[in-house]
């Protein structure tokens, strides 16, 4: 119990250090121009205002993600487990990203193609494994560039199935892979909050999958590509 306690206690601490140093610089922005806007100092303009919200909706993105993750890491998150085709989940994901990979001129493909796979199923709650894949297929989808591709590829392994995420992007260094799945690792340029992201998809993807009894793991070198590999047992 007194274990318990004490990492419970480890747990809000590092969820309110890590709130106060992801909140403070970009509200402390926020304020500066809001301030700037009523004392006449700036001129307001479609431009600025876009910026401004923008940048609320990433804090807006933080906080929603930093509660997923405390409430993951409790053991509190909700799920709705139920039999699941994983060749079917990757289609839907392919699906949901096209429009993306389609504007950004990068191929997004499913292999091996639904009409030609065999079902593989697992036992999982579909909508966070979803939300797993699209953390993935968005980082990989901005760290690929026009010309390149993203695989989303399974395998039936006996008692698992693997789930693959290869993109043709710029990769990482090996100095980086070790803090891929730390929260708000800065070298991770598919995370920089230029592009949008939080920081912390790729953390909350590895405790989703960790509560799905399964494992996360990447391979990356520069300039050749990234790979997530995803193994969950068979249903």
């Amino acid at each position: 119990m007194a274990d318990s306690l004490q990492r419970g206690e480890e747990r809000q601490r590092r969820l309110i250090a890590d709130v106060a140093h992801e909140l403070r610089t970009p509200l402390a922005n926020l304020r500066g121009y809001l301030e700037a806007l009523k004392d006449g100092v700036m001129q307001p303009d479609p431009e600025l205002f876009s910026s401004l919200h923008e940048e609320a909706v990433l804090q807006q993105r933080i906080v929603e993600d930093l509660q997923d993750l405390a409430l993951a890491e409790a053991g509190a998150l909700v799920y709705r487990r139920t039999r699941v085709d994983v060749g079917e989940l990757l289609e839907t994901c392919r699906v949901g990203h096209h429009a993306v990979a389609d504007a950004a001129g990068v191929r997004l493909v499913v292999s091996p193609p639904p009409s030609a796979a065999e079902p593989m199923y697992v036992h999982a709650d579909p909508d966070r494994l979803r939300q797993v894949l699209g953390n993935l297929v968005t980082n990989a989808l901005r760290a690929t560039a026009a010309g390149g591709s993203v695989v989303l590829a399974t395998a039936d392994t006996g008692a698992t199935r693997t789930i693959t995420v290869t993109d043709t992007g710029t990769g990482m260094s090996p100095t980086e892979l070790p803090h891929v799945f730390d929260r708000f690792w800065p070298a991770d340029a598919a995370r920089s909050r230029t592009t949008g992201g939080s920081g912390l998809g790729l953390a909350i993807a590895r405790q989703l999958v960790s509560d799905h009894s399964g494992t996360i793991s990447v391979a990356s070198a520069p300039g050749v590509g990234t790979a997530f590999t995803i193994v969950l047992p068979a249903a």
